[in-house]
């Protein structure tokens, strides 16, 4: 009989998920073509690659590791001034709250709003039994629309050959994906107990793919 879930949770490491599957990176400069990038299936729902290697990018390309790095070798004098400016900023019902908090406090704050590895996941697919439960992800930067980061017109085309509206705020920018963006593939049935990463390669990136259509006419 196949193990349930609670005893696979418990499977020894040699069974695990092994290999490599293929995702797609699509830059919003059209002059760079959507390429395929390989990652670890290893790591399986509770520590995914793509998602991690997402985060880490858009981390990365926001100014965050420098943002975290400048917290962490902060003097005490540089900690106890960044302290001070919150305190002068916050406005509202937020400023009474802050001037209750102390130092430490209002630099984990900091740390954690501002150098944090984040990113905005959209759902192109859910798994249903018509596509033979496989998810198809979008990874985006969670600030694009704040940074006023280029549209990314490939991306946004694929949103809505799925049969997506595309990205809107109510800025007044122009709707649609904005910055570069991942796309992966998983094969996630419950039932069976399964999540593995499954390729997703640049022909999959076509808005005119064949799963584009049947996602669209679901």
């Amino acid at each position: 009989d196949p193990p349930t879930r609670n005893a696979r949770a418990n499977l020894p490491l040699t069974m695990a998920l092994s290999g490599t599957f293929t995702y797609a990176f699509i830059p919003a400069d059209e002059s760079f073509p959507v390429e395929a990038r390989v990652g670890d299936k290893s790591g399986g729902l509770s520590d995914d690659f793509l998602a991690k290697e997402a985060r880490r990018y858009f981390f990365e390309q926001s100014g965050g590791a420098a943002k975290a790095a400048a917290l962490d070798n902060a003097t005490p004098e540089q900690k106890k001034a960044l302290a001070k400016r919150m305190r002068e900023q916050a406005g509202g019902p937020m400023a009474g709250h802050m001037s209750k908090l102390d130092d430490d406090a209002l630099i984990n704050i900091m740390r954690t709003t501002q150098a944090s590895a984040s990113c905005e996941i959209i759902a192109l697919t859910v798994p249903t039994a018509a596509n033979n439960r496989l998810a198809v992800s979008m990874y985006g930067a969670d600030d694009a629309r704040v940074r006023d980061l280029p549209l990314n017109h490939r991306a946004t085309a694929l949103m809505v050959a799925c049969g997506h509206r595309p990205a809107r705020g109510d800025d007044g920018k122009d709707d649609g994906m904005r910055g570069d963006v991942f796309v992966g593939r998983c094969k996630d049935d419950e039932m069976a107990d399964v999540w593995e990463r499954v390729d997703f390669t640049v022909q999959d990136a076509d808005p005119g793919s064949e799963w584009c259509v049947q996602a669209r006419g679901k």
